[in-house]
């Protein structure tokens, strides 16, 4: 499970309260005792950063009074996270942490939804996000992925090896791509190589070069579900990704077409949750 290290919790939490809670130490109520709750409202929700919204409250001094886990789906009008504690710290914690788990937990309902969607059709396909997070929010929006069902279909660059055709274009000639593309899967024989095809022909031909994974960039689904057909009959063995415009309204259309995996960024604009905060003295 991914989980947010102290300092960047703190980083968090400095981007709201920099110097302090100016209101609650002005209206002199800080030392007061009081309990936090966070609850859904009308919609259920697939709760995510839960860690470290548990996290953040401890780093206060609030005792926590009950949570659930991330991934957990929480009915509507539910409380899922209660804490007490300070007044001060309350107030200094109540707004980094509701917009954390607004923001993930937004996210992980998604997935959720479009990976039950998917699943309806292939109860074996794998739904991925891309890595086209919003900046600085990486960490966030792969663990509410996760927690929603999902996987990231790539950390980073580091981690794999897929070949765009950026990538291509250095290689005019065919023999000299597929002289390094076998370069390349003896430098790294424990790696599997993936190949972005446009349309049937390039997919074909990727596949005789020896990639282990074509993924197939914005094909219409008439000619996806074609290609599909014509790859497994030839290649078998072969993972095949669909990928481009697929989002949560058309992913059961795509999960029918046979691919193996389905990748997508819509959930990282998936819109946040709307988590009801209480605060009252004890």
């Amino acid at each position: 499970m991914i989980l947010l290290n102290d300092a960047e919790l703190e980083a968090l939490l400095a981007e709201d309260v920099p110097y302090g809670d100016l209101t609650t130490a002005s209206l002199g109520i800080t030392d007061r005792r009081a309990r936090i709750t966070f609850a859904t409202r009308e919609r259920p929700l697939v709760v995510s950063c839960m860690e470290e919204a548990v996290r953040l409250c401890g780093l206060y001094g609030l005792e926590i009074d009950g949570f659930v886990k991330s991934g957990s789906l929480v009915p509507p009008q539910s409380v899922f996270l209660e804490a007490h504690g300070e007044a001060g710290s309350i107030h200094r914690i109540w707004k980094s942490v509701q917009n954390l788990l607004d923001y993930a937990s937004g996210i992980a309902t998604y997935t959720r939804e479009a990976v039950l969607l998917a699943r309806s059709i292939n109860p074996d396909i794998v739904v991925a996000t891309t890595r086209k997070t919003t900046p600085f929010t990486k960490k966030i929006a792969i663990k509410a992925v996760e927690s929603g069902g999902g996987i990231a279909h790539r950390l980073g660059l580091s981690e794999s090896i897929l070949i765009f055709d950026y990538h291509r274009v250095f290689f005019p000639a065919e023999e000299a791509f597929a002289e390094a593309l076998d370069r390349a899967k003896k430098a790294n024989p424990e790696k599997k190589i993936v190949i972005e095809a446009a349309d049937i022909a390039e997919a074909l031909k990727f596949a005789r070069l020896g990639a282990d994974i074509l993924q197939l960039e914005k094909f219409p689904l008439t000619k996806l579900s074609d290609a599909v057909r014509i790859l497994r009959t030839d290649y078998p063995h072969l993972t095949l990704i669909a990928t481009g415009g697929i989002s949560a309204k058309n992913i059961a259309e795509y999960a029918a077409t046979g691919v193996d995996m389905i990748v997508t960024s819509s959930p990282y604009s998936a819109q946040p949750a709307d988590i009801k905060v209480r605060i009252e003295p004890l």
